[in-house]
């Protein structure tokens, strides 16, 4: 009997973790138009970029995992006498953390000798991918199911995600803001920064210019990691390496930190969510004991 971990395409990790552990991810349903893809399988961030681009009165579309899909990947493991822990995407954001507690809940009673969690991340990216990771390395240091549960789900409740977003237009296409505000901010070269604050995405700021915002966003990634300065980061960029590997270099020199988790690539959901020209810092505003400072 093991632990198996399930997560879904919106927790973004890197090809080093995916070599190292082992793990399901469940794909995003995303649409375009009248065609539904998969996050992961058969969509990329840069088709989601070109779909926006070209259809000006239409706009991407992202789903709930699809049940049987779920209860497909959990009963693989179940009938070996596996344990499981899903670790969904925020439950503000999407109803699959609901539909998978449903899902769980019958089938424990087809297989009452396994446990079955269902982890509410209330985080996306490359944040449910820190706390994935910290899962998966409790386990690879056989901690009990119980120690591993309670520590995902404690920093589930502690996950800092901030986001630089450099195409305000986006989230005007996306319904996330109106379009005569985008009209205004992009006028006056308005960058958003955007957080996720109890599992929602919330403007957290408005800052002029890119230079600005980025100093900004840097300040309060400072100010909120606090002591907690021996742990692993996370990065995800969309369309701007060259400043993702400068903000990277910048908290190595100044914050002193060390490690960091950065996904190969965002995936289409997420671009569908946040856009283009984006760049997001992922970290926990504390720390538990038995939290393990190794990446990856």
């Amino acid at each position: 009997m093991a632990i198996k971990f399930i997560v879904d395409s919106m927790c973004e990790t890197n090809s080093e973790v995916l070599r190292r552990y082992d793990f399901d991810v469940l794909p995003i349903p995303v649409t375009l138009d009248d065609k539904t893809f998969y996050d992961g399988i058969d969509v990329t961030s840069e088709m989601i970029i070109d779909f926006v681009t070209q259809n000006k009165s239409t706009f991407p579309k992202t789903a709930q995992i699809q049940p049987l899909n779920i209860i497909n990947t959990f009963e693989n493991h179940l009938k070996n006498g596996d344990d499981l822990i899903y670790l969904a995407f925020s439950s503000k954001l999407s109803g699959t953390y609901q539909t998978a507690k449903f899902l769980g809940k019958n089938l424990q009673e087809k297989y009452p000798n396994c446990k079955i969690t269902i982890i509410d991340s209330l985080s996306a990216t490359t944040g449910s991918a820190l706390i994935l990771h910290q899962g998966l390395k409790l386990n690879k240091l056989n901690r009990s199911y119980q120690e591993i549960v309670e520590t995902m789900t404690f920093l589930s409740n502690h996950v800092q995600i901030f986001f630089m977003v450099g195409d305000i237009k986006w989230l005007a296409q996306g319904g996330r803001i109106s379009r005569s505000s985008a009209m205004i901010g992009d006028m006056l070269k308005i960058v958003p920064i955007l957080t996720i604050k109890n599992g929602e995405i919330q403007v957290y700021e408005k800052i002029r210019g890119q230079k600005k915002a980025l100093k900004k966003l840097l300040a309060t990634v400072d100010e909120k990691l606090g002591e907690n300065r021996n742990q692993i980061m996370g990065l995800i960029q969309i369309t701007v390496p060259e400043l993702q590997e400068r903000v990277k270099r910048t908290m190595e020199k100044e914050f002193h930190l060390k490690n960091f988790m950065i996904p190969d690539a965002a995936g289409a959901a997420l671009t569908v969510h946040i856009g283009s020209n984006c760049l997001g810092i992922m970290f926990f505003d504390e720390l538990p004991d038995t939290y393990v400072n190794v990446c990856p």
